[in-house]
């Protein structure tokens, strides 16, 4: 199982996000089988399962950034970023990484970093112009690969879910930008 570094692995993902976004139409099939197998497969050093190499399914009803290539927003200052005006029903598909040792002694430029500043949250997010019955937003986390199948199963069958995940995105917005 390969090994790679924190930025190898944001530049892997970036380069995962092209192709996908390169694929007409997009479905969330399609995105999920290549986020698990990437996940199972590859491995980021310095983050260990259970709270530093997660995987995380999320569906919601939100206003999409306006990006129109994967990028990595970790350097963009608050208020830069735009977001479309319509909230769209959308599925997100992200792989959480926090990486131990990353920062000398926990801390960068003396000054002690918090989870949520170090950690990073690659997503692929599909957006779709259809209209939902109401169905709850929600969330999965896979904490572990062993737990791929299992959880899967799950996310599939949520009824938001299923009425989008075979359904090609409209839109699609890939990003890595810290947790915080």
């Amino acid at each position: 199982m390969p090994t790679v570094d924190f930025e190898t692995s944001i530049s892997d993902f970036l380069e995962l996000g092209r192709r996908l976004q390169s694929i007409k139409p997009l479905t969330g099939v399609i995105v999920l089988e290549e986020l698990t197998q990437w996940y199972r497969d590859v491995r980021v050093e310095g983050a260990s399962f259970e709270m530093d190499d997660m995987l995380l399914l999320q569906w919601y009803e939100d206003k999409p950034l306006t990006l129109s290539e994967p990028t990595d927003i970790r350097g963009i200052q608050d208020g830069v970023l735009e977001y479309s005006e319509t909230e769209l029903p959308s599925l997100d598909f992200v792989r959480q990484v926090f990486v131990h040792g990353q920062y000398e002694d926990g801390e960068f430029e003396g000054e002690e970093i918090e989870f949520d500043d170090g950690a990073v949250q690659m997503s692929i997010a599909l957006y779709y112009e259809q209209a939902m019955v109401e169905y709850p937003s929600s969330y999965l986390w896979i904490e572990t690969p062993g737990e791929i199948g299992e959880k899967k199963s799950a996310y599939l069958a949520t009824p938001f879910v299923a009425a989008l995940i075979n359904a090609p995105a409209s839109k699609v917005v890939v990003h890595v930008g810290h947790c915080g």
